[in-house]
């Protein structure tokens, strides 16, 4: 029984080195890093879209009423 050589997960050409696995080199492996920020990349989940209509938004508009968790009214 004969174990086939793992091959590079990012250009699948070369064999995956023991020093960039499960890359066969640091060029590869820096592609795909740049691959996953650059957004190309993406976890399956739910669509923001799905996000409930009723919960209240986080956005800046309410400056002025906020808590800073130390009992002070900070309310203009």
């Amino acid at each position: 029984m004969s174990v086939a050589a793992r091959v590079c997960v990012f250009c699948r050409r070369h064999p995956a080195q023991p020093e960039w696995q499960p890359f066969c080199s640091e060029r590869c492996k820096l592609q795909d890093l740049a691959k996953w920020v650059d957004g190309e990349y993406r976890v399956p989940g739910e669509s923001l879209a799905a996000e409930d209509p009723e919960a209240p938004a986080d956005n800046v508009d309410n400056i002025d009423n906020f808590d800073t968790g130390d009992g002070t009214d900070h309310r203009s």
